[in-house]
């Protein structure tokens, strides 16, 4: 079957006007998008949280407003700032909002109950007419501002013409109100200058107040006037703790951070595009798939929220969902893929490529006799890299294209794709400069479809130090698999540098397998140099003379020591280094350098470690 056949056979597969199609929304869905999304936007963090703070928030339903004032306990009931306070607690009951006020001297302590509820309120109040109070509040109001809580208001009691001529230099972005305070004990909206001229131009027995506004009706006006646009400071909170918890923690660590910060997630307010796609992302980099999957859903069931319905957020649902692969999760992941990929509708070929991954995890999972999937996935995987040609889509195409009986001497269409990749490749410039796992981890992908063995070895040397995680190495070293089983066999004599190259895939693959051996290890020796040289080192259960024994992989030079074996009596010790989880150092006698090894994982270290230490204490 030619390739152009069989992209037929997987278009027939998963029509893109299957009846299915019907369910992907429509124009004004927040599933679309208004223009093209660039290829790996979905999962890249950078590129994915920048897209999720632009996506469509989630509607909500209009509760009431909070509003929030700052009070002097030290005044007398009936000075301005008393008499202030009641008209703003009529206004609130009279625009239905609800009403908090805080100490000022709390405020200025910075207790952490009082610091909430005033970054948090929809609208925060402040009187200003004491000078001691005005440097205090000011730095408050900023630091809203910085929240883009920019509904805050200013009063000033009219009094003192000079204090009131100052504060307006000061006042800003903020809503400012000056007021006076009548003989009879009413409060209007005035200044000084204006009231000042009104007496001038009336006798002294006319009557001002139907010329004024009352201050009451002003703030109630402004509280109608006022849009929710409240947590933002709970949510750059919960955005700092989700990135200081990246930083600090891994595994176990960071899935117990993160279990702790969802917790405080108590509000459909708090759900923006932006805090949910940190939580996934972190989520996926720790492997933690059930808490991926339960946060969606959980966001499914609410009914004043969308963000679920995103793309992005589907993605790594999808994702999740695929890669936990319990009973019906793929067929749950396709249900919810399909009917976006199917619209005809431009979309990121990151929605493609996941396709063509889940069929391709299908393909895996048959023992490599699902051909159904095998097209399909083939299919997908096409339609990204004619959407967008990439680096992803195309080495999964071609791998695919050889899985089906392609040769490149032979096809014509895998060819073309090679040509592509090559010059895909030669855009993304020297491997040295590469900063990204994703890039590096292209660049072997490439290099292993060319079988260039100089640059397998150097990419993934650099992709081990990047520590890429493990979601990623697991989905790269699938596609190396597919490639090593249909790879034409060829009567060429091994490469010089093969077996290196077989230690680094064996190597990267180990990081992937849940497991760690006990004996046997694939470690990487750290000369003075900074160089790695590939090593076996294996533990000895029974043999004294021989407790440990390593050897290099091809050493570069001929000269010089390459094997290594140590008794029990010449080991002084092993231990793990504080700097790097996923290095030990192992102290012997007679050696001129103690050895720094580095293993795939922590978990091969702290297993390394384990063993020489059993066994030291057995044979000793």
């Amino acid at each position: 079957m030619s390739g152009s056949e069989r992209l037929a056979s997987g278009q027939r597969g998963c029509s893109r006007r299957g009846s299915t199609a019907s369910s992907g929304g429509t124009s004004d869905s927040p599933g679309d998008e208004p223009g093209s999304v660039s290829a790996g936007s979905y999962w890249q963090d950078p590129l994915a949280i920048d897209m999720s703070r632009r996506a469509v928030p989630a509607p909500r339903v209009r509760r009431a407003l909070r509003a929030v004032y700052v009070i002097n306990e030290t005044v007398n009931p009936q000075s301005p700032d008393s008499l202030a306070l009641k008209c703003f607690r009529e206004a609130c009951e009279d625009a239905h909002a609800v009403l908090e006020t805080v100490p000022f001297g709390r405020l200025v302590l910075g207790e952490t109950g009082t610091l909430d509820c005033f970054y948090n309120a929809d609208v925060a109040v402040v009187e200003m007419t004491d000078p001691y109070c005005q440097p205090s509040l000011f730095y408050h109001l900023g630091v809203r501002e910085s929240f883009s809580m920019t509904n805050n208001v200013v009063l000033c009691c009219d009094s003192n013409l000079t204090s009131l001529q100052s504060l307006q230099g000061c006042y800003g972005n903020y809503i400012f109100i000056p007021y006076i305070v009548t003989t009879s004990g009413k409060v209007f909206c005035c200044e000084a200058s204006m009231m000042k001229c009104l007496t001038e131009m009336f006798q002294p027995h006319f009557n001002l107040e139907p010329l004024l506004m009352p201050l009451v009706d002003r703030l109630t006006k402004l509280l109608e006037e006022t849009q929710i646009n409240s947590c933002e400071y709970f949510r750059e909170s919960i955005r700092n703790e989700i990135r200081k918890a990246r930083e600090m923690y891994s595994g176990k660590e960071l899935r117990e951070a993160l279990a702790r910060i969802q917790q405080q997630l108590d509000s459909v307010e708090l759900l923006s595009a932006d805090i949910v796609m940190n939580l996934l992302l972190s989520y996926r980099d720790v492997q933690d798939l059930n808490a991926t999957i339960k946060l969606v859903e959980t966001l499914q069931k609410l009914p004043t929220c969308n963000v679920a319905e995103l793309p992005n957020i589907k993605f790594h649902y999808c994702f999740a969902l695929n890669r936990r692969n319990q009973p019906g999760d793929r067929e749950r992941a396709l249900s919810v893929i399909l009917p976006v990929v199917e619209t005809g509708k431009q979309i990121s070929s990151d929605l493609y490529c996941l396709c063509g991954r889940i069929y391709k995890d299908i393909f895996i999972s048959s023992d490599f006799t699902d051909y159904e999937s095998r097209d399909k996935s083939c299919y997908w995987y096409g339609m990204a890299f004619e959407h967008e040609p990439t680096l992803h889509s195309g080495i999964n195409v071609a791998v695919f294209l050889m899985a089906a009986g392609h040769k490149f001497d032979t096809s014509p269409e895998l060819r073309k794709i090679g040509m592509k990749l090559s010059s895909l490749l030669g855009r993304k410039g020297s491997l040295e400069k590469m900063q990204f796992y994703w890039d590096v981890g292209f660049f072997l992908g490439a290099s292993i479809l060319f079988n260039d063995q100089t640059k397998i070895i150097q990419a993934s040397e650099k992709l081990y130090r990047l520590n890429a995680p493990v979601w990623y190495l697991a989905s790269a070293m699938e596609t190396y698999l597919l490639y090593r089983r249909f790879k034409m066999d060829t009567s060429e004599q091994p490469l010089a540098k093969q077996d290196l190259v077989d230690f680094w895939m064996e190597f990267l693959l180990s990081i992937c397998r849940d497991k760690a051996p006990t004996d046997k290890f694939l470690v990487l020796i750290l000369e003075p140099t900074k160089v790695f040289q590939p090593t076996h080192l294996t533990v000895s259960s029974s043999d004294k003379d021989k407790a440990v024994s390593m050897w290099h992989v091809s050493p570069a030079e001929e000269n010089g020591i390459h094997t290594w074996i140590f008794s029990v009596t010449s080991i002084r010790g092993v231990s793990v280094s504080k700097c790097n989880e996923r290095c030990c150092f192992l102290y012997v006698l007679h050696n001129f350098d103690d050895f720094q090894l580095y293993f795939p994982t922590e978990l091969h270290c702290k297993r390394k470690q384990t063993a020489v230490i059993d066994r030291l204490k057995k044979l000793r």
